[in-house]
């Protein structure tokens, strides 16, 4: 597990992401008020990260006067598998396995305590976790009563791909603007190599798929250079990793997604951009039937 917490590694990713865009150097860093500001964390995550930074050799501290000695690249981003190992998301993954195997059906009630035992975890973990999966509307608590298991409904599946569809739709017209040097389009050649291994294997264990689905969105979506826009995405991601427990016997499914995956990537890496948001519409429909097949199914 890692020792930095995941505001740390992600705010290392979003602060080397803005230094890549510097004209040149070296040069001065931005003042610690201004990179806070842009990032939305305090002063005091801002030096954490600056300190790492230093470590990896892209800024120089000397004293209060810090330099940026060179511009980051691919290898300096921590990658999906270092941000997804706190603790947090080992727990999150366990509690959505558990849902999306049915061992928590619907109607059912749990409490915090009894998740931290079986997990021998501690409470306020749990509750951490259990307060990002609400947002989804898959379970749910009220005021001194235990957690309940939803049942997802065709409204709520409608109201996710609408969400999907705006944020990742906005995503892909950004990068009609995005300069040829731009970190993205590296990002974009390192998913499609991660696709097309994934594809050759026989066997595709979920974590590898749940990455490569995860790191694919999220991409897209670094696009916008919008972090409220990320960071409101989270929860729609949770409610896709458990749809993606749900299907993960279901081989032709899967080999659908990592198929429109790298047909998408690779219209976008061509600049062909209308192709790929027509690809890209009939990717999320495709994701907001299965969705609605399953709830059917158990209805």
């Amino acid at each position: 597990m890692s020792k930095l917490s995941k505001l740390i590694l992600n705010t290392s990713n979003e602060m080397m992401q803005l230094l890549a865009k510097q004209p040149s150097v070296p040069c001065g860093l931005p003042p610690e008020e201004k990179l806070a500001d842009d990032l939305g964390v305090s002063r005091t995550t801002i030096r954490k990260v600056v300190d790492l930074l230093s470590e990896k050799g892209i800024v120089l501290k000397d004293g209060s006067n810090k330099m940026l000695l060179r511009k980051p690249v691919r290898k300096d981003f921590y990658t999906s598998k270092e941000l997804d190992n706190t603790k947090a998301d080992q727990i999150e993954k366990l509690i959505l396995k558990k849902l999306s195997s049915y061992e928590l059906k619907p109607k059912d009630r749990f409490s915090e305590l009894e998740l931290a035992k079986s997990f021998e975890c501690n409470t306020v973990t749990v509750r951490e976790v259990l307060l990002k999966i609400e947002q989804t509307g898959i379970i749910k608590k009220s005021p001194r009563q235990k957690w309940e298991v939803v049942s997802l409904t065709m409204d709520m599946i409608e109201e996710v791909a609408s969400a999907r569809k705006l944020y990742e739709g906005y995503a892909l017209s950004k990068f009609k603007q995005m300069a040829d040097d731009n970190i993205i389009w590296l990002q974009l050649e390192k998913l499609k190599s991660t696709h097309l291994q994934l594809l050759l294997e026989e066997k595709r264990p979920f974590n590898a798929l749940a990455e490569v689905e995860q790191a694919f969105h999220y991409t897209l979506l670094k696009a916008c250079e919008n972090r409220f826009i990320e960071k409101s995405y989270n929860s729609i991601f949770t409610l896709i990793t458990y749809h993606l427990w749900q299907i993960e016997y279901d081989h032709s499914k899967i080999e659908r997604v990592i198929k429109q995956h790298l047909e998408i990537i690779n219209n976008l890496l061509n600049r062909n951009f209308a192709e790929a948001e027509q690809l890209l519409i009939i990717h999320l429909n495709d994701a907001e039937n299965s969705m609605k097949d399953l709830v059917f199914s158990e209805n």
